[in-house]
């Protein structure tokens, strides 16, 4: 049975109510979604600091532990990204338009050039997430640029005046191909991160789609999982998907609207964190229970 988590305010209240109604129901469910209505809201500190005190980085028997800050940028490099103190509108001057134009572009190259490198890294044989958005399939430079097509696209809608219920035109879908003529079929190119050929079961990439809409002015993301891991994944995605929806906002000029993550497998992870009593004591001090 599908699971509809109660929306929350910022990532880590909704991460936080995900993680309670999984455990409450066994420790797996099945089409589970989340929603955090302001993606950009700060974050809950009790929250934050209790997965922070569980992902301590290196081995573990769950698999290699990485931080959140490491998890999201898979997802979006911030460290990559020098945002400019501006966002895009067609009225802006022309040094600022480049300002923001610049800021991609860099973002683009320097992680363009770690790709080799990254692909090197453990768990990252097949290429990286944000890799495959901006130069697919992702594992080195000069590939199909999906972010930048996509802004290009957006940018178009806000000078046309396009704000309201134009959910056609902004979905992200397609096959992470590019049309043979990019300038008239750019509705139809998608943030999408898995091959049409994939068959593996599990393993990368577990995010498989990432879906854009926009309605009155305000650009909204949905994320599909196959298998989110609550534990030592699904913190990290919810910021690294944060992170690039106020990117995609600030370089279109529209506003962030709502967050979503639909997991068909929402997974607490309980075998290797101390059984239900562990995932208890996560949630008693994200909670802020007794301390």
């Amino acid at each position: 049975m599908s699971d509809y988590v109660e929306p929350a305010e910022d990532l880590g209240e909704a991460w936080l109510r995900t993680l309670e109604l999984v455990h409450a129901r066994g420790g797996r469910r099945v089409n589970v979604l989340t929603t955090i209505t302001d993606p950009l809201a700060p974050e809950d500190p009790a929250a934050r600091a209790a997965i922070d005190a569980v992902l301590v980085p290196g081995p573990h028997k769950s698999g290699t532990i990485h931080s959140v800050q490491t998890v999201a940028s898979t997802i979006f490099p911030q460290d990559l990204y020098h945002a400019p103190a501006v966002a895009w509108d067609p009225a802006l001057p022309d040094e600022q338009k480049e300002r923001l134009d610049q800021a991609a572009g860099d973002l683009y190259a320097a992680y363009t050039d770690m790709l080799p490198l990254l692909c090197t890294a453990d768990g990252n044989p097949r290429g990286t997430y944000f890799g495959r958005m901006v130069s697919w399939p992702g594992k080195e430079a000069g590939g199909y640029n999906q972010l930048a097509d996509r802004v290009k696209y957006l940018r178009n809608e806000r000078r046309a005046g396009r704000r309201a219920h134009n959910l056609s035109d902004i979905a992200v879908g397609g096959e992470a191909e590019p049309p043979e003529d990019h300038t008239a079929g750019l509705q139809d190119v998608g943030v999408q991160v898995y091959a049409p050929k994939d068959k593996r079961q599990r393993g990368f990439p577990c995010l498989v789609h990432i879906d854009l809409t926009l309605l009155d002015g305000r650009l909204s993301m949905l994320a599909v999982y196959r298998h989110q891991y609550l534990v030592t994944k699904a913190y990290g995605n919810l910021v690294g998907l944060a992170r690039l929806l106020a990117f995609l906002a600030q370089q279109t000029g529209f506003e962030v609207g709502e967050l979503a993550v639909q997991a068909t497998m929402a997974d607490t992870q309980q075998g290797h964190f101390g059984g239900r009593r562990g995932i208890k004591a996560l949630i008693d001090s994200a909670r802020n229970k007794g301390g």
